[in-house]
């Protein structure tokens, strides 16, 4: 349980603090960071994430969080104090919880009568986890304060009742399935982009892939579901995302989104051309709108409705597209180690931070991205292996979550290694108070595996600034995005964290090594080129608005893809 004490819900955290069998406390510093760690917590488990606010302010702060698990579609249970009524019966002004946190969640209730509390918990357990999204409790101080009823007896499996028990698998309809194989079938260039609902259904992913002659790309939040070091694996589908990922949206006919929830649609072209299949566990989760026509939807258990595919799929003859899209693949990568070893001057490249990274991860390593240029660098030269988990705030994109998304990480992994990417302008928004809560756990995560918060310092706001040059259209012009100058490495040694401060090229990977060889929590701030574009950023051709290429034998796609820009 994440969150901040405070006199109307200090009954309930001292209950936790008091209690061998209580779920943990953890005390944040600031309530918004408290419902981040809660959705990274059920990202990272699967499992429902849970954190706690006072009410007025606290709730006010908690509930910018919770839009984070709203819009990525995690399960998160808020418990919400309220204040007493005035002992005289008069009235005063307060925040309308209920209203608020009702927009936000799939489920909010109320809860003034003790005796309730227990059955009001479990409805919304089981709606956090039915619905995947927020579910709110608003308390009283009064209830929180009251001898809770005795706990619900456990089943002859030694189980309580409180948790939902996993719901049935939802058949697919087979004349969606066989229309969507007579589609697929129908393929010359097909594409397939899997999303965080994919998560259970990997390995019919690459078989269907594979039958098919497609290439692959991944959407943000599903970034871990495969390796990249699959040779058809083209990155990451978003709008700042991979060259070759959009390359292969522009030039597929046909496209197979499987649990492809938060996939943006605006990334296939809209000439009506390319047809369109999806595979989701319901229909909410279909990221195609009612008005654009699909010629298959396939809606149930996506593992069972891959299952069902396969059986009715023949393997394609014609190899051609694959092969190009690996080679494409093979290049672009290439492309991106060379870009990564340019330096100019004596400023430190960014990119080279992350493939140096990328080259030393450990086995079962963990890398949280922030938004901003750190988005970036992880999007473009993070290569994951089989078994590494990442994550970030996808759509809402909160500056600052990539530290408290790592304590989170922290917790529910204590045997992996956690690094997280952040830009000095996020790091200022919010994660230096979260570090704060690092230090006050740094005994018990000393012997652990490293917690290494690497700080990308440029002093400035890198994607924004870069996104106005580019609308500009002209690389020099007035700051417009300035961070104050802050060293960070000292700032962590102020708190009593190791930091270190790198500002040479060559010292990199010798900085990486002695970060991954320690234990326990550590700051690397390195001095990076604020002047070293991302790759949507780079200008080629008439006007700085480059025309993807063709994907193709005759269409020169591994000349001419590194002068793709993905669509902003």
């Amino acid at each position: 349980m994440f969150g901040i004490p405070g006199r109307d819900v200090d009954a309930l955290v001292a209950a936790m603090t008091g209690e061998r069998e209580a779920p943990e406390f953890v005390h944040v510093r600031h309530e918004e960071s408290a419902a981040l760690m809660a959705c990274a917590h059920a990202k990272f488990t699967g499992r429902v994430g849970c954190c706690l606010a006072a009410p007025g302010s606290g709730a006010l702060r908690l509930l910018s969080g919770l839009y984070d698990a709203a819009l990525d579609r995690q399960a998160v249970v808020a418990l919400v104090g309220q204040e007493a009524p005035p002992a005289d019966g008069g009235r005063r002004p307060s925040v309308r919880a209920s209203r608020l946190f009702a927009e936000v969640s799939a489920y909010c209730e109320p809860v003034c009568d003790p005796a309730l509390l227990g059955d009001a918990l479990d409805r919304a357990m089981r709606a956090a986890l039915t619905e995947r999204g927020v579910a709110t409790l608003i308390v009283p101080r009064p209830v929180l304060e009251t001898e809770s009823p005795p706990a619900p007896r456990a089943d002859k499996e030694g189980t309580t009742t409180l948790l939902p028990p996993r719901p049935p698998v939802r058949m697919p309809d087979e004349r969606d399935v066989r229309r969507a194989a007579d589609v697929l079938s129908g393929g010359r260039r097909i594409a397939v982009v899997v999303g965080q609902g994919a998560a259970e259904a990997v390995g019919q992913v690459d078989r269907v892939a594979e039958l098919l002659g497609a290439g692959i790309a991944k959407t943000p939040l599903a970034r871990d579901i495969l390796p990249d070091d699959l040779s058809y694996v083209a990155g990451v589908a978003a709008p700042l995302g991979s060259a070759v990922a959009a390359a292969m949206l522009r030039d597929c006919d046909t496209l197979l989104l499987v649990g492809a929830e938060d996939f943006d649609t605006g990334l296939v072209p809209e000439t009506g051309s390319c047809r369109i299949l999806s595979v989701d566990a319901d229909a909410d989760a279909c990221p195609v709108g009612p008005d654009t026509p699909l010629a298959a939807r396939m809606t149930g258990d996506v593992a069972t409705a891959l299952e069902t595919l396969i059986s009715l799929l023949h393997p394609k003859s014609s190899r051609g597209w694959r092969t190009d899209l690996q080679r494409a693949v093979r290049e672009w990568r290439a492309e991106g180690r060379s870009k990564a070893h340019r330096f100019f001057g004596m400023a430190i490249n960014p990119r080279s931070v992350v493939t140096e990274l990328s080259a030393r991860l450990p086995d079962r390593a963990v890398v949280v991205t922030d938004s901003g240029s750190a988005l970036d660098w992880w999007t473009r030269h993070l290569e994951l292996r089989n078994g590494m988990r990442a994550a970030l705030s996808a759509h809402l994109a909160v500056p600052g979550a990539a530290v408290p998304y790592a304590v989170a990480a922290r917790l529910a992994f204590p045997e992996r290694p956690v690094i997280a990417l952040v830009g000095d302008g996020a790091l200022q928004a919010g994660g230096m108070n979260e570090l704060i809560t690092v230090r006050r756990h740094a005994e018990r995560l000393a012997m652990l595996p490293p917690t290494i918060f690497c700080v990308f310092n440029n002093e400035d706001l890198s994607r924004l600034t870069w996104e106005r040059r580019t609308t500009a259209r002209n690389p020099r012009i007035p700051v417009t995005g300035e961070v104050p100058a802050v060293s960070y490495a000292q700032y962590a040694r102020l708190l009593g964290l190791p930091g270190v401060r790198c500002e040479r090229p060559g010292q990199v990977s010798a900085v990486w090594e002695d970060a991954l060889a320690a234990r326990g929590p550590l700051l690397v701030e390195f001095m990076v080129d604020g002047d070293t574009p991302p790759d949507w950023a780079e200008f080629h051709g008439s006007g700085g608005r480059p025309q993807p290429p063709r994907i193709g034998r005759a269409s020169g796609l591994l000349a001419g893809v590194r002068h793709m820009r993905p669509r902003a």
